[in-house]
């Protein structure tokens, strides 16, 4: 069973007295239903599941009540049993019922005897019926593939270990030479066998099987297309071929998604809301550029000139050759696989709650993510896969500018960490696998770990 953070949400939502519908959204495969029949089971004496997708008809039946009192009944009709108070009812695919599903929730979160969780994977349908709640009837949360910290748990990493890089990281130090390579190791297999939960799961199952991760990637690219085609409408094929050109224009040295690669003469106007459609779906993560690198960030951000992140790392590289595979894996890939690199600490990123952001300017170059912390400070960040990691131009530019007051940077690497200054400001370079404690910039305690855990011996 892989322990996820998102239990350690809906206990504190589970917790709070004045709780609100709790929505989970996210792409899928990710683990939504999963982690709510295992919270469920644990939390509540009685449970309550209905799956809008696979019982269109039951959907149907129950979206035509009028009042808490019709939907109750309806429900247990369905149900052919009484609802006893306190039970959590948890409505699934909640994107096939559109702005229904608003008003039977507000019926059951008004009646107030029933605690009450979404959730929808938003395959581009009805998506403004899911996310448009009023203020105070909602929690909204959105699920990810497993962080590293996530995979960690998974393969036994000692809570020990974690608190070692969490030391390192808040004092930027080295950690022990022999456990860095052991963890730059770990996160090589972590790119290949990315998080979603089956890929994972398998790997486990089949005693560390990294064919058994690959195959749970190529299944879950083909099942997105599948999910396109019948989901998407009159746009599929525009969306199928932005969905197949990703891991191709995320390997080209600039990395930003251009159009008139799958189609001469398109223009953004005419593909956004395809693109959106990918992104609401949780299938990609759009970075957006950013023109002006002062806080807020948001202020310059552009909405038509982004580079394009696969939702998970595994499923990137089920999408290469397994020559890919291998050179991450061993660590003989030399610096050819930045693009890899770089769309798993996106991965980080966006699972620590970072819009994901980018700047590129013609004189100063391109810095691969920037990041805003509580203090409203700017942070760059530079993702390195080879030996040169030392070497970033771009970095340097905006450190030795006068107009920002940026008051440090980050290069991420497999490197041990270390410091260097530039233009009196430190840079610090930081190991991959610090990724995992980026989240504190932030002030996030989604990283804390919640009751006791046991450990296996880990490698």
């Amino acid at each position: 069973m892989l322990r996820r953070k998102m239990m350690g949400h809906l206990l504190d939502w589970r917790n709070d007295e004045r709780r609100k519908v709790f929505i989970l959204l996210g792409a899928r495969q990710t683990g939504k239903t999963f982690i709510v029949r295992e919270f469920a089971q644990t939390h509540y004496e009685s449970f309550v599941e209905v799956n809008f997708l696979e019982d269109a008809e039951n959907g149907a039946f129950l979206a035509g009540a009028i009042s808490a009192d019709a939907l109750i009944s309806r429900l247990s009709l369905i149900l052919g049993h009484a609802i006893e108070p306190g039970t959590l009812i948890f409505f699934d695919e909640v994107q096939q019922l559109g702005h229904d599903i608003v008003a039977l929730s507000k019926f059951l979160l008004d009646d107030g005897r029933f605690d009450v969780i979404l959730s929808g994977s938003l395959l581009g349908t009805m998506l403004e019926g899911v996310t448009s709640f009023p203020v105070g009837y909602a929690r909204i949360e959105r699920m990810f593939p497993l962080d590293f910290e996530e995979y960690c748990w998974a393969m036994g990493v000692p809570e020990t270990i974690l608190d070692e890089i969490r030391r390192g990281y808040r004092l930027k130090e080295p950690l022990d030479q022999g456990l860095h390579e052991r963890l730059i190791a770990l996160y090589r297999q972590y790119i290949v066998v990315g998080g979603m939960p089956e890929a994972v799961q398998k790997f486990l199952d089949h005693k560390r099987d990294l064919g058994e991760a690959r195959s749970v990637g190529t299944t879950i690219v083909e099942q997105y297309r599948y999910d396109i085609i019948k989901y998407a409408q009159k746009r599929k094929m525009q969306i199928v071929a932005i969905f197949d050109n990703l891991a191709k224009q995320l390997a080209k040295p600039n990395k930003r998604f251009v159009l008139k690669e799958i189609q001469k003469g398109a223009t953004f106007s005419g593909y956004e809301n395809d693109f959106l459609w990918l992104a609401n779906a949780g299938v990609v993560l759009p970075a957006y550029l950013v023109s002006d690198p002062k806080s807020p960030l948001v202020r310059t951000e552009s909405g038509s000139r982004f580079k394009l992140y696969d939702s998970d790392c595994g499923v990137l590289l089920s999408q290469y050759p397994i020559s890919s595979s291998r050179g991450i894996v061993s660590g003989s890939g030399d610096g050819n696989y930045g693009a890899v690199y770089e769309n798993v600490v996106a991965q980080e990123l966006a699972c620590a709650g970072f819009p994901l952001l980018y700047y590129n300017n013609n004189r100063k170059g391109e810095v691969d993510f920037l990041i805003e912390n509580d203090a409203g400070a700017v942070i760059p960040l530079e993702v390195k896969s080879g030996k040169d990691y030392k070497i970033h131009s771009a970095l340097n530019n905006l450190l030795s500018s006068g107009e920002y007051s940026i008051p440090c940077a980050y290069v991420l690497s497999e490197a041990n960490v270390s410091r260097g200054t530039k233009s009196g400001k430190p840079v610090f370079y930081l190991p991959l696998y610090m990724t995992l404690c980026l989240g504190e910039e932030r002030g996030d305690a989604s990283g804390i770990v919640l009751g006791e855990v046991s450990f296996a011996d880990w490698g």
